[in-house]
């Protein structure tokens, strides 16, 4: 088949969960469809990893720059919130129409909805890939802001972001979700949903549970994004205190992009070296990369009802307030650390998720 595949993000580096997911969907996809990745870029220095999306019959970039642009936070008084606003983009708009010109497409595939502003109208079926509830994730960090006077103004952008998210839906040919409660809520709007959840790359995980304890915690985490904010501010303040009252000894890493540790050169040996992964997770929806990846490397995950959301459960130790947290039994539960392996390898395996998306795709 013939794809354009339409991105927020482009797929390079593997900093966020958005393009962890694309990279290792378009990366098996590739060898079956011939694929147009069209994408959003923020820096110029981005041009530079086309090599790494070969995979890819062919690749475009839109310079689209920081989203707090005078432009972007002006045009949020029209009627995109301001999320779709950033993404209304007319040099994209142009050159996805004269994409559709000069080809016929079988379908475009969207990833992840808020992208739609720069779509033009097209007969062509169009497939929008979710990563989340977007307006939920939303209503709860207006819901915690800590300003009050803005947040009726926040308020307001987050109807918008509901209204559009959910007529998204309703135009799109399918849509795909990456848990049952996101497959849920989408289905009120429009039947066709499918189940294509995250995943993990298993070789690149491989399972290497810790035999000695030296009592190390980790969280890990693009910190451009709120929830990960939210949540490693949740560990400092409500959980880490009593933690080390509890363990003196104990230290804590907190990893990833814009984090307080920094960046690390292997998320790997991040986890190889960790004795628990701490999320407390507080907003956010879909299913949580971190977590899938600490199942896979074997190390024990510590997280709230929020973070297991689309997880099986009785792999993971869920304590949405420290006094439900309970470590020597997690240190030793050695079953479930294995368990954990073996649903990830059965559920959460990017060779088998691919083939649900292919399924998607090849049945419109």
């Amino acid at each position: 088949m013939k794809i354009l595949f339409v991105s927020a993000v482009l797929p390079w580096p593997l900093h966020s969960g958005g393009q962890i997911r694309i990279y290792n969907l378009l990366k098996r996809l590739g060898k079956k469809h011939e694929i147009t990745l069209v994408s959003f870029i923020r820096h110029p220095e981005e041009l530079s990893y086309l090599k790494e999306l070969s995979f890819c019959r062919y690749v475009y970039m839109i310079h689209r720059g920081s989203a707090w642009q005078p432009r972007y936070i002006m045009s949020t008084a029209g009627r995109y919130p301001f999320l779709l606003a950033t993404y209304n983009n007319a040099e994209m708009k142009n050159l996805i129409t004269g994409l559709m010109k000069k080809n016929t497409y079988d379908l475009i595939h969207l990833e992840p909805f808020y992208v739609w502003p720069s779509l033009p109208k097209t007969e062509t079926p169009v497939i929008v890939g979710e990563h989340n509830i977007e307006y939920e994730i939303y209503q709860e960090y207006v819901r915690r802001f800590p300003i009050l006077p803005l947040r009726p103004f926040l308020y307001l952008d987050t109807i918008k972001l509901k209204f559009w998210e959910e007529y998204v839906w309703r135009k799109a040919s399918a849509i795909t979700a990456v848990s049952e409660h996101d497959k849920k809520v989408i289905r009120k709007v429009n039947s066709n949903v499918y189940p294509v959840p995250n995943g993990v790359d298993i070789q690149s995980f491989p399972f290497k549970p810790k035999k000695t304890r030296r009592l190390l915690f980790l969280y890990t985490g693009n910190f451009k994004w709120m929830e990960n904010r939210d949540a490693a501010q949740n560990i400092v303040q409500n959980y880490w205190p009593t933690i080390k009252k509890q363990y003196p000894n104990a230290r804590l890493r907190i990893v990833g992009k814009g984090a307080p540790d920094g960046g690390v050169a292997s998320i790997v040996d991040e986890l190889h070296n960790a004795d628990i992964m701490l999320a407390p997770i507080r907003i956010g929806g879909g299913t949580k990369f971190k977590i899938l990846e600490a199942m896979a490397t074997g190390l024990p995950v510590v997280t709230t009802t929020v973070g297991a959301q689309g997880l099986d459960t009785d792999c993971l130790w869920i304590a949405d307030h420290v006094d439900q947290l309970n470590i020597a039994e997690v240190l030793k539960d050695t079953k479930k650390i294995k368990k954990a392996r073996d649903v990830v390898e059965q559920q959460y395996n990017w060779d088998k998720i691919t083939l649900q998306l292919d399924h998607v795709w090849t049945s419109l």
